[in-house]
């Protein structure tokens, strides 16, 4: 189950219970990460309507929250009942949130969704005609300028993708895309400035997701966003951003889309599939649900590091479930897995790269 869906089905049970007219409901994200108790998800709409329902419901102010959201979770299991929505379990916590657990076969079905990253993040096929903003940072004097081109680029790409308009085409599945970076692997060029030196140094990716990681506009000279990792960085010091390893954040990402489309294509290859611990698919299929809100934020706040924060996140989650010992006895079992969960990452990862204009590769 989608993000997309569970909130129309939360939306429903509530136009059920009150009687509420649907274009007055606020759109209430549903998230992983509010969720309580074990729970797959959690909603905070209950407590968006307590002010306007909770009077008919005649308890005390402070109990108002936890009622709308019995409410609707009985609304939710009417719907069960005449077979319109199927979970594993729902129930509303102290903050008055309502709480739910999917099936094994919602899960699964998050996993498919997520594969098809564009149609997934954005609810729509991305078929429009045109073209993605895509600055030549090379053109740039200082290198402030040049963030400022690759920040610019990033908010109008993630515009596009969530606007009322149909996108362009985006990333295509299954294409291959190299290591090679235009600046550093792509044959003899004239580095005049500081902005395409530093280009030089560090290649366009490292350099577009470090102008894109930090949150202020007007940067000092001297600021880092972690060990290492200068907001500006330059052909003096680049920092970590010009390694090829887990020190720079674009390198963790790419290395992550290229594990996962790897994963794939071995286990259609006839290679026996992946094995994970079960304790570390839910933190990523959490991550995935939450990948749809997260880039509604960043589009409203108009903030591209949302997203690579969140990217970081997500690769870090399946660096946890991909490295996991499996063969190491332990309190949980280990199983084998299909590539569901992978295909999904890389469907994610791919298209949140592919929107901050980082090219993401897909062999190893």
């Amino acid at each position: 189950m989608t993000p997309g869906e569970l909130e129309a089905a939360v939306r429903e049970a509530a136009v059920r219970v009150f009687g509420l007219d649907p274009a007055r409901i606020p759109f209430v994200w549903p998230r992983n990460d509010h969720a309580d108790e074990g729970a797959d998800v959690a909603t905070a709409l209950p407590p968006r309507l307590a002010g306007s329902v909770g009077d008919r419901l005649h308890v005390s102010r402070g109990d108002r929250r936890a009622a709308v959201a019995a409410r609707v979770a009985d609304g939710l299991s009417d719907m069960r009942e005449e077979g319109l929505v199927d979970f594993d379990r729902v129930f509303h916590d102290g903050r008055g949130f309502l709480n739910v657990t999917f099936t094994g076969r919602q899960r699964e079905d998050l996993l498919a969704e997520a594969a098809d990253g564009p149609r997934f993040l954005t609810g729509r096929d991305w078929d429009g005609p045109g073209e993605w903003p895509s600055s030549a940072l090379h053109e740039a004097g200082p290198v402030a300028q040049a963030r400022r081109l690759a920040r610019a680029d990033a908010r109008a790409r993630i515009s596009l993708a969530v606007g009322p308009q149909a996108p362009p085409p985006g990333p295509g599945e299954g294409e291959e895309v190299s290591w090679r970076d235009p600046y550093r692997d792509g044959g003899p060029r004239e580095l005049i400035t500081p902005a395409a030196r530093a280009l030089g140094a560090v290649g366009e990716d490292s350099a577009r997701l470090a102008f894109c990681r930090s949150v202020p506009e007007r940067p000092r000279d001297t600021e880092t966003t972690g060990r290492d990792l200068p907001v500006l960085p330059s052909a003096e010091y680049p920092g970590a951003w010009a390694r090829l390893t887990d020190a720079n954040p674009a390198f963790r990402l790419r290395y992550a889309h290229a594990h996962a489309v790897s994963l794939c294509r071995w286990a259609a290859e006839g290679a026996p599939p992946p094995t994970a611990c079960p304790e570390h698919t839910a933190p990523v299929r959490g991550l995935l649900f939450d990948g749809p809100s997260v880039l509604d934020t960043a589009a409203r706040r108009e903030e591209p590091h949302i997203l690579v924060r969140y990217l970081e996140t997500l690769a870090s989650a399946y660096d946890e479930w991909r490295t996991c010992p499996t063969a190491v006895p332990g309190p949980a079992p280990r199983t084998a897995t299909d590539p569901a969960l992978p295909t999904a990452v890389a469907g994610v990862i791919r298209t949140g790269l592919f929107l901050l204009g980082v090219s993401a590769p897909t062999r190893l």
